[in-house]
């Protein structure tokens, strides 16, 4: 899955990337999300970076939940919160819904509540963020959610 469009040269050669997350959130009416299951994504055009955790057994590929991170790799240390000032260009809950024709995902945004960001690292080999968050969602489809979890993000970027 590619989040960004590349525009890099053909003699530029990228950097190799480890990625070393972790993941645990309680989501009403839900067991606990639990994964250290990432993919990460940077934008070669701007400074945005994504980060998607996936939950699910190998083989049972319908039955999928996780979050979805996208935001700026110089975000700040603070606590947000939803609205006007939210520093996430995405951020959100999923889960997916299947019967013997259709697969389909439902996917909760935070309408209330709060995001707190700690930033550890963040330079040419490493960015390194922890997140706290809190928040109610609403898919359009379903019930509101309340998912509150820790999330913890290292990136390694090595030239060799």
């Amino acid at each position: 899955m590619s989040f960004f469009k590349k525009k890099t040269s053909a003699h530029q050669l990228d950097p190799f990337i480890s990625v070393n997350c972790d993941l645990k959130a309680k989501i009403s009416n839900r067991v606990e999300l639990y994964t250290q299951n990432f993919e990460f994504a940077q934008d070669s055009n701007s400074d945005s970076i994504a980060l998607l955790g996936r939950a699910y057994e190998n083989g049972f590929g319908s039955s999928k939940k996780g979050m979805s991170f996208v935001f700026s790799r110089n975000i700040q240390s603070d606590t947000y919160t939803p609205g006007a000032a939210f520093p996430f260009q995405e951020l959100y809950y999923f889960e997916s819904g299947a019967n013997d024709d259709f697969l389909t995902f439902y996917t909760y945004k935070p309408e209330s509540g709060s995001v707190s960001v700690e930033v550890v690292a963040n330079s040419s080999e490493q960015l390194s963020y922890i997140l706290n968050f809190d928040f109610k969602g609403k898919d359009d489809r379903t019930e509101t959610l309340r998912v509150v979890g820790e999330a913890k993000f290292n990136v390694f970027m090595r030239s060799r």
